[in-house]
């Protein structure tokens, strides 16, 4: 989860905005007496800045909602007279900002309720950021001020601290290290790799001659990788057979480029420089450089019949077939047996050399298993339930709405650029 990433996307999006707007902007909203309270949740007070900020975030999703659904991006007045989910504009966008005003109240009372604190680094953090956002004119001209910004940001600390309190490593509805090793280990693989085409540069399919000649030394690539007898061995040699591979490659083009130009009447020159100097350089290799890790590939259906499904996917006969080809590969790797070199037929122009590695021995603090690694499996794995969870607090909230502070900041009587 990264720290006030709603924040920082919705105040870029309306820089950006802002950017673009008339020079002669409006003046900065000023909060009537009455109006600085926009709505009370549960007892708390939620200021109308940080109500204001909510209206903007939610006008910028109208605006992507009506982006994905027709292909370009509206204009204020093109969200202003459209409807979504059979609401206006306007109250669709109160609505949704009403919403993330609940969300807000809930991150601050849970974060008391667990009795956690925000640290001298955080606060340090929390208040740059304030710092450096309140200057947006896009919020400044709408009444956000630091105050607000700072607010949200914070906010954004406290529901971040929420989540590990309750599924951080160990934690009540977490899980133990060991337990969140397993579920990576489980979903990931770790392999190296290289292709051989069947296919010249301008994707025209090879002889049957030349064919047959690179099958021959496809065979030869993953014999010689098996015979290494460890697994760094073998790594270390696909590298080498990758290399001779290149080799030929690029002696073959030479020699076609050299026929077409005799064919055509010129001469080719081939030159070789060689440099030395009296100095040795020793570089560090990185001996993973040319690994990758790949996730167990899995699909997620949409129910055709959703009616909240507001976007539309045409799939193509070739992307379905890309997909297939992808699918395919992918639970082929998971099936390979680890530190055997094979050779797979990716599709009709592309073959694969490629050795399966168990990806428990790049599982260290200086390597696969970070601290930033262990945050994003915990929310890949965690994260929907926790929402969840905070949806079931928020559902018992008394919501009181101050009617002149909604009057009063319309989102439509904002300055959205």
């Amino acid at each position: 989860m990264n720290k006030f990433n709603r924040f920082a996307s919705a105040a870029a999006a309306f820089a950006l905005a802002a950017a673009s707007a008339s020079c002669n902007a409006p003046e900065a909203i000023t909060f009537g007496k009455g109006a600085q309270t926009a709505l009370t949740v549960d007892g708390y007070e939620v200021p109308a800045g940080i109500f204001i900020y909510n209206e903007m975030n939610a006008y910028q999703n109208a605006a992507y909602k009506m982006y994905y659904e027709k292909g370009s991006m509206p204009s204020v007045d093109d969200v202003k007279s459209s409807t979504i989910e059979e609401l206006s504009a306007s109250d669709w966008i109160q609505n949704n900002a009403t919403n993330a005003c609940k969300d807000f109240v809930a991150n601050e009372k849970e974060f008391e309720k667990i009795g956690e604190s925000l640290n001298d680094d955080e606060i340090i953090e929390i208040k740059n950021l304030a710092s450096s956002y309140s200057s947006d004119s896009s919020l400044l001209e709408n009444g956000v001020g630091e105050e607000s910004v700072r607010k949200i940001i914070e906010n954004s600390y406290k529901r971040e601290a929420i989540f590990k309190h309750y599924y951080g490593l160990g934690a009540e509805k977490g899980c133990t290290e060991d337990e969140l090793k397993t579920y990576y280990q489980d979903k990931t693989t770790r392999v190296k790799y290289f292709s051989i085409s069947m296919v010249d540069e301008n994707g025209e399919q090879y002889s049957a001659d030349e064919k047959r000649r690179l099958n021959n030394m496809i065979d030869d690539y993953v014999k010689v990788i098996n015979e290494e007898k460890t697994s760094d061995a073998k790594l270390k040699k696909i590298d080498e057979c990758e290399e001779e591979y290149k080799e030929y490659t690029d002696k073959r083009k030479a020699e076609a480029d050299a026929k077409a130009a005799e064919e055509a009447g010129e001469t080719t020159t081939t030159t070789t420089t060689t440099t030395s100097s009296g100095t040795t350089t020793t570089t560090t290799v990185d001996p993973h450089a040319k690994e990758i890790t790949i996730t167990k590939y899995t699909t997620t259906t949409v129910d055709k019949n959703d009616s909240n499904d507001t976007t539309t996917t045409t799939t193509s006969a070739e992307a379905e077939a890309s997909e297939k080809a992808y699918k395919n590969y992918n639970d082929h790797v998971f099936a390979m047996a680890y530190n055997k070199a094979e050779k797979y037929q990716y599709d009709d122009d592309t073959v694969y050399i490629i050795i399966r590695a168990d990806i428990k021995e790049r599982m260290t603090a200086d390597d696969l298993w970070t601290e930033d690694k262990i945050d994003s499996l915990l929310n890949e794995r965690y994260y929907d339930e926790f929402e969840d969870m905070m949806k079931d607090v928020v559902n018992g909230y008394t919501v009181v709405k101050n009617n002149k502070a909604y009057r009063k900041y319309t989102p439509f009587d904002l300055n959205l650029g």
